[in-house]
């Protein structure tokens, strides 16, 4: 057994992934510990019960020591205080890890937004010389241009140093997208393992009440990269009587949507949901919507995750990683993200496929990859380094 930190940008109450991982380290009776952020995420307010103190230590989950600091608030309407946050974080735990270091035997990154999230990592290494392993899913600087700042040659430069920098430090690279391997390499000259995400709660669905419509459904956060105003806009064009589009979540351009499309017949705002109850949520639909603009298309949505375990088609409004794996394993249908005539043709695709056993069967073959290629046992035992844990077989020819 070992003694674990995580250094992680946002942790529970907040929803990532990394709250499952952490419990089921805690499970197999690793001495585990956390690193983060006092809980502002998505509304850019404190969580009740929580104080904006620089530094505190809750025990709140799983009785597991989380180690938080403060938070600069306005980095949802503020490109300053959002850069300010990220530099703010990387200061406070680097300084954390500064005195706390020595006491771990292992250190595990889970690397979310910004790269300076990871600026722990050098005293880390440097003064204790601990073995960090990273787990990418978000890539800079790709994902520095991706957010509207304008590259240029000096930004470019200095970005590439900053990245290689961090990397250098790190024992392992491991990125939660495929096409990350390539970039990293051509960033650093390092290798990188694939270790996909997973969808860490049951999607045992009931039988849909049919009500004679066509549910397409897109579930998650609405933000400027989900695209959703090309989405809503396509599924308008594509004027199918007996086919609705719920948008299930919420995020900074709920209100803007509503606004824009709120008398667009067939539309729903249902509004943001407790994960434990996407289930009942997911029986609805038909078919289920991932999209993105361009500028992200390079990640893969941990939305993918949960929707290949509903057993559902998958409409794709991208492109990028979840185009490619839609196409590869057959999982439904994909289209351009700026196109609105492609986009109300594949809709008035899927709404027919939907009610044949073609759609069935496109289902079927997500259940299948979901329970093969985004195995959650598997990847857990690879993030923590079992050499014994299996390599993806990325054909898997009987999905």
């Amino acid at each position: 057994m070992a003694k674990i930190l995580i250094v992680v940008e946002r942790f529970y109450p907040e929803d990532f992934l990394v709250n499952d991982l952490v419990a089921e380290w805690k499970r197999q009776g690793h001495d585990v510990e956390v690193l983060t952020q006092v809980p502002s995420y998505p509304f850019d307010k404190i969580y009740d019960g929580y104080k904006n103190k620089t530094y505190q230590t809750t025990r709140e989950f799983n009785d597991i020591p989380v180690h938080r600091v403060s938070t600069i608030f306005g980095y949802n309407t503020s490109v300053k205080r959002k850069v300010f946050n990220y530099l703010h974080f990387a200061l406070l735990t680097s300084l954390w890890a500064l005195w706390n270091g020595r006491k771990f035997d292992k250190v595990f990154v889970y690397h979310t937004a910004a790269l300076t999230m990871a600026s722990s990592v050098v005293p880390l290494k440097w003064l204790w010389r601990k073995p960090i392993t990273i787990w990418t899913q978000d890539l800079w600087p790709d994902a520095v241009w991706g957010f509207g700042f304008k590259p240029s040659k000096w930004k470019s430069a200095l970005l590439n140093a900053f990245v290689r920098f961090i990397y250098a430090r790190c024992n392992r690279i491991t990125v939660s997208c495929r096409r990350y391997i390539k970039r990293i390499k051509e960033l650093t000259g390092r290798d990188a393992e694939w270790v996909p995400q997973w969808e860490p709660s049951g999607m045992e669905l009931s039988p849909k009440d049919d009500n004679g419509k066509t549910v397409f459904m897109f579930a998650g956060n609405m933000g400027v990269p989900q695209n959703l105003d090309n989405v809503i806009a396509g599924f308008e064009r594509a004027a199918l009587p007996d086919a609705e589009l719920w948008l299930v979540g919420g995020g900074v351009m709920l209100e803007p949507l509503k606004e824009k499309f709120g008398g667009v017949s067939g539309v729903r705002f249902c509004g943001r949901q407790p994960r434990a109850d996407m289930p009942k949520w997911f029986t609805q639909a038909d078919v289920l919507i991932i999209s993105l603009t361009d500028k992200y298309c390079q990640t893969l949505p941990a939305k993918f995750q949960s929707y290949i375990k509903t057993g559902k088609p998958l409409f794709g409004i991208l492109n990028g990683e979840a185009n490619d794996l839609i196409k590869e394993f057959n999982l439904g249908c994909t289209s351009s993200p700026d196109d609105l005539d492609e986009i109300a043709v594949k809709f008035k695709a899927m709404a027919v496929m939907s009610r044949s056993g073609e759609g069935k069967t496109c289902g079927e073959r997500a259940k299948s990859l979901s329970d093969k290629m985004f195995n959650r046992e598997r990847s857990i035992a690879r993030l923590f380094g079992h050499a014994d844990s299996g390599v993806w077989d990325e054909s898997i020819e009987d999905v």
